[in-house]
């Protein structure tokens, strides 16, 4: 039997979730392991699954799921247990896999109820850079970092290098790690945008209820995930239905509503400071739907995704102004 109920997930506070704490880790674990092991580091032999095999309830990350985007996973330590297209695959620290894009995967899974821990690394491949997010799992809880965003087009032309060498059948193994050593070394000593409204600013803040302050907390470091209204309230201890007299009373407007402004407004910050696609910002900030992502910003700011990068939008606009109370 599995586990009946999920695992909360909350977001990183101890420090190893910021920026800095990742590129050591890089540093430290994963790039010694690449010069040994070259790009085989990241290969894999599925197992197949154990009957009392299940995928792992955890907020935010329990169903199977397939990426868009070519994914390298990484083990800083314990062990990672996942399901790879219905195989076991367990990656004990040090070790990694590669994902290339639409692999259906699970990225926990559980045998009855024991939960091994492990500190693991996404890194997603963009056709701007990379996202990268470090994440733990422990009996008690999962704790995530920030979705931290690389805008640095020689990561992509090094990964695509790296795609091309190892499809070859005469492909060079010293290339593939040297071109998978300059990816990683590349990464960590670039600079990741952080959108400014990672954190939430309302005046008068100090005067929120606590489940309040957990689901703004949750919806500003989980905006470009899926969320379920009634998981969120869970995790705040709360109903669904009292939650939403929070938003309503606090912020005049549902939680929906709140998190769908949120999404708009870091999509028009990087509309402003970066080059990326309309289609690849709509993706970041947790649209799936582009027409949905576009009929949205033309309503909220009065024009399209593409006319607002010549355009300086009214303060008003964005959720930095949303009541406080």
């Amino acid at each position: 039997m599995g586990m009946s109920h999920a695992l909360p997930t909350v977001l990183m506070t101890d420090g190893a979730g910021s920026w800095e704490a990742i590129v050591e880790a890089i540093e430290r674990h994963l790039l010694p392991r690449l010069e040994t092991l070259g790009d085989s580091l990241f290969a894999v032999s599925p197992q197949p699954c154990p009957h009392d095999l299940s995928v792992l309830p955890v907020l935010g990350w329990s169903r199977t799921r397939r990426d868009r985007v070519p994914l390298f996973v990484f083990v800083f330590s314990g062990q990672g247990q996942m399901l790879l297209q219905n195989y076991l695959v367990v990656l004990k620290a040090g070790h990694g896999v590669f994902m290339p894009s639409n692999t259906p995967y699970a990225p926990y899974s559980v045998n009855g109820d024991r939960i091994v821990p492990c500190d693991w690394l996404w890194v997603r491949v963009h056709s701007f850079g990379v996202s990268v997010l470090r994440a733990r799992l422990s009996p008690q809880m999962h704790s995530q970092s920030l979705h931290y965003t690389v805008r640095d087009r020689r990561l992509v032309e090094l990964f695509q290098a790296w795609e091309q060498e190892r499809s070859r059948p005469n492909a060079n193994p010293i290339v593939t790690k040297g071109l998978l050593c300059a990816f990683f070394g590349t990464l960590i000593r670039s600079a990741p945008f952080l959108p400014a409204s990672l954190c939430p600013r309302h005046k008068n803040t100090d005067r929120f209820p606590p489940s309040l302050c957990q689901a703004l907390m949750l919806f500003h470091s989980r905006y470009d995930k899926p969320l379920c209204l009634t998981a969120v309230a869970h995790e705040c201890g709360v109903t669904p239905a009292h939650l939403c007299r929070l938003f309503r009373r606090y912020l005049a407007m549902t939680p929906w509503q709140y998190l769908e402004r949120l999404r708009l407004q870091i999509a028009s910050q990087l509309l402003r400071e970066t080059a990326l696609g309309i289609a690849d910002i709509a993706f970041l900030v947790g649209f799936q739907d582009l027409r949905h992502f576009q009929r949205l910003f033309r309503r909220a700011f009065g024009v399209s995704p593409s006319a607002f990068r010549g355009w300086r939008c009214p303060r008003s606009r964005t959720v930095a102004s949303l009541r406080a109370g």
